[in-house]
């Protein structure tokens, strides 16, 4: 008797006269990375390079932030609205981090063990608390996060004045295809 249980299913008729990665798409076939370049190609060039090596070292940047702080990425996105935004009670920043309130508890009370933020009660409405980042975890990220932002301001002021405003334009574009992307419905079953 023959045990099949790992063979693959056959490919259909049409796809195997087409020839080539039939069988990669085949019903049950693990996913291969050869598939991208069968999918949508799209032309390698120095700028698109250059983009997704940003991508790429602004989440490695994000990470080795979040290691000099010794907070996890949730941890750390709700530090970085706490200190953009201000004082947030545990409320708005669920709603900011798309969590439950009760997450957002649990988030701010490691942040509050680490020394991160602090509880302190509604300015206006004292039945209220609000989390408010800690002075020192802010100079922290803003050691961190300094010469990087003083590095792009200072490539900006080396651009002439028509290559900004070539660069923000691009750059404008580039904003609103992700935004676009990250705005558009999602398809749930």
């Amino acid at each position: 008797m023959v045990d099949d249980r790992n063979s693959r299913p056959a490919a259909p008729a049409a796809a195997s006269a087409a020839g080539g990665d039939a069988d990669a798409h085949a019903e049950g076939a693990p996913w291969s990375r050869d598939e991208l370049r069968t999918q949508q190609p799209i032309e390698t060039n120095p700028i698109n390079d250059s983009l997704r090596e940003i991508n790429t070292l602004s989440r490695a940047f994000e990470r080795r932030l979040g290691t000099v702080l010794t907070v996890n990425p949730t941890d750390l996105a709700a530090m970085e609205h706490l200190i953009q935004e201000g004082p947030l009670t545990p409320s708005d920043l669920a709603a900011r981090l798309g969590v439950t309130t009760a997450a957002s508890t649990l988030v701010v009370d490691r942040l509050v063990a680490l020394g991160h933020v602090e509880r302190h009660r509604h300015a206006s409405d004292r039945r209220k608390i609000v989390v408010v980042p800690s002075r020192s975890s802010v100079e922290r990220a803003i050691d961190e996060l300094m010469p990087v932002i003083a590095g792009v301001a200072g490539l900006v002021d080396d651009l002439a004045p028509a290559e900004r405003e070539l660069v923000a334009g691009f750059l404008e574009r580039v904003i609103a295809l992700y935004r676009s992307a990250v705005e558009a419905p999602l398809d749930r079953p």
